[in-house]
């Protein structure tokens, strides 16, 4: 459970235009995985949301540009048929708990020490731009907006500074709307106290002067206020909606303090009604299509290897170098037509000497006056074949190949049963996905050429059942975290099917599990009998906020800050400091560090010795 919290706040804090679909997928991901293994609090997507509202980057500004995307998860989450089990309300506590927030903390002003008023990592203004967007979207109920949100924030003689900054943020983002339904002489208020009020930072000065000119303009450019509704929205057709009417939640009036009532659940297996827009009346955004890795089941892997360009069937092209002119036989390979001789190749297999025998070739048909042979090979498969079989040398030992030919190599040498060729092939990667703990993984850079995504050689070893392989392939594919596992723009040859995606997660949170705790373990726990070799050495007085510090600099060092591994590789605890190289923390002593050192690598040697059991390749 605490993975699937990690990850959904992960998502909330890394919201972008840009990346929204893919992150919405991400969090669909675990939130399924995430069924297998536990009971999933009802609640958890509500308070994940809250507490992670304001955990991205700082704005350059009073303006966050993820504001309006938290609110669009919170209305996709509901109509999601994987999140909806546990968003039901979403949107109207998350809008009711917002408002709350923002009338408690405006209210009951509160100073600092200094005597400032300052609030708590600027979530009262992340929360003013979360009102903001809900009074465009509608889902704030319009005697909220007339009566109370810009009400408490006037009913001074003078601002306060996160007053002012507060009206900038909603006439910045919501001037139409509360142009539209805020009483003028109350908008004319506002106005005139944002003009007498002493900023003390001039970006700020200069915002509230563009949103007076925005006011001029007829707040040019925002979004129109929405139109509200009393009643249900009148029927235009079968499946047609008013669209002069805005589709809202349930109105929401001025927030009270009582406890949030407790909203029913629906069932897993309740039916969900997704929307296919936003609700912005007069704005609709529309959501692209989208791969969902709600369902697993929408993963599939092609059994063959490289994608080929579609040709006309009608058309045959004969291949440019293995159209062999005095050849005795032709074999057609989708559309490329091969020429080649027979005797060649009956040698090299038992399994093409039967395809070629002269018996299998009697009945053939012969279009040209040649035996023609109807192969289900892919041309650049055969093509690979025939040049290892033609051209002696192509296939040099202990020299690795490029990925696309040898896993073309590795997939016909098995289909026509050449073991001295496929064990060739499997040498010279032996040392990458079969060495032991005492070496950094070489993996998918091993490869000549173009590096491979790991995804690629995980497929290509799962369907070639190369069992000794494989824990190490299923960790080079997880150790760059999810988001590398289920990139939806990966080439079809990357993605993976639904059983090795469920096995590489389950075995990526094990391992990250294991990481946590065990890196956690030698780095903060006492060092025994281990002395410090010098009196600067932090971990010489324990406990204490610099040696807190400097542990935690070497945590984040060695530990992979995105939902990854590094825990089979060795960390480098040094750094060149001016051509001089010291550790990441320059206090620790290197007696500190040769304990570490000791301690990763016996971490090394326990993970390397349950990668298969971890990720479910025993029994």
């Amino acid at each position: 459970m605490r993975n699937i919290q990690r990850a959904l706040g992960s998502v909330i804090g890394r919201l972008s235009d840009q990346n929204y679909e893919q992150l919405l997928d991400y969090c669909r991901f675990w939130f399924e995985i995430g069924q297998t293994y536990s009971q999933i609090p009802s609640d958890l997507i509500f308070e994940t949301i809250w507490a992670n509202r304001e955990t991205g980057p700082s704005p350059p500004g009073l303006i966050y540009p993820n504001a309006h995307l938290i609110l669009r998860f919170a209305s996709d989450a509901e109509s999601d048929h994987i999140l909806a089990p546990y968003s039901a309300g979403l949107r109207s506590r998350l809008y009711a708990r917002i408002l709350q927030e923002f009338f408690d903390s405006d209210l009951g002003v509160v100073y600092n020490e200094s005597g400032y008023w300052s609030p708590a990592s600027g979530r009262f203004y992340m929360d003013v731009n979360l009102i903001a967007h809900c009074t465009n979207l509608g889902y704030i109920d319009e005697s909220t907006i007339r009566n109370h949100i810009l009400q408490p924030l006037i009913s001074h003689p003078a601002l306060h500074d996160h007053h002012a900054y507060a009206l900038t943020i909603l006439f910045k983002l919501a001037g139409a709307t509360l142009g539209a339904y805020v009483d003028p002489s109350v908008v004319d208020r506002c106005f005139e106290l944002l003009r007498g009020h002493h900023y003390r930072d001039k970006g700020m000065e200069q915002l509230s002067q563009e949103v007076a000119e925005l006011r001029k303009r007829g707040w040019e450019g925002l979004p129109p206020p929405p139109v509200f509704t009393t009643g249900k929205q009148k029927s235009i057709g079968t499946d047609q909606k008013d669209p002069s009417t805005t589709p809202i939640a349930p109105p929401l009036r001025l927030p009270n303090r009582d406890p949030e009532p407790q909203v029913p659940q629906p069932s897993p297996l309740e039916s969900i009604t997704t929307s296919d827009t936003d609700a912005v009346s007069g704005s609709p955004v529309i959501r692209s299509p989208s791969i969902s890795i709600a369902s697993l089941s929408d993963f599939t892997i092609a059994d063959t290897s490289d994608d080929e360009s579609p040709t006309d069937p009608t058309i045959l092209t004969q291949h440019e170098t293995f159209y062999l002119e005095d050849g005795n036989v032709e074999v057609l390979c989708g559309n490329t037509l091969f020429r080649v001789h027979a005797g060649v190749m009956t040698f090299h297999s038992s399994t093409l000497h039967q395809t070629f025998a002269r018996t299998s070739l009697a009945t053939a048909d012969s279009p040209d006056g040649c035996p023609r042979i109807i192969s289900s090979d892919k041309a650049a498969d055969f093509s690979t074949l025939l040049k290892v079989i033609y051209i002696p040398g192509s296939l040099e030992r202990n020299k690795v190949l490029d990925f696309v030919t040898f896993s073309s190599l590795l997939r016909i040498t098995a289909k026509y049963e050449m073991p001295v060729v496929r064990s060739q092939l499997l040498e010279v990667v032996h040392d990458a996905y079969e060495t032991s703990a005492d070496y950094n993984p070489l993996g998918e850079s091993v490869f000549s050429g173009p590096t491979p995504h790991p995804n690629e050689v995980l497929n290509l070893f799962v369907q070639q059942k190369l069992t000794s392989a494989l824990p190490l392939a299923y960790y080079m594919a997880v150790r760059r975290g999810v988001d590398s596992l289920t990139n939806r723009h990966l080439s079809r040859n990357a993605v993976l099917s639904p059983a090795v995606l469920q096995s590489a997660i389950r075995g990526l949170m094990a391992l990250r599990e294991i990481e946590l705790n065990e890196t956690h373990r030698l780095i903060f726990e006492p060092k025994g009998s281990h002395l410090c070799s010098t009196t600067r050495c932090p971990s010489r007085i324990p406990a204490t906020p610099t040696t807190f510090e400097a542990y935690q600099k070497v945590f984040e060092h060695v530990v992979s800050s995105q939902l990854g591994t590094k825990v089979l590789q060795f960390p480098d605890l040094y750094q060149d400091y001016g051509g001089e190289t010291s550790c990441v923390v320059i206090e620790i002593c290197d007696v500190c560090l040769d304990r570490w050192g000791s301690g990763f690598k016996d971490l090394r040697k326990k993970v390397w010795a349950k990668l298969p059991e971890v990720f479910g390749l025993k029994g």
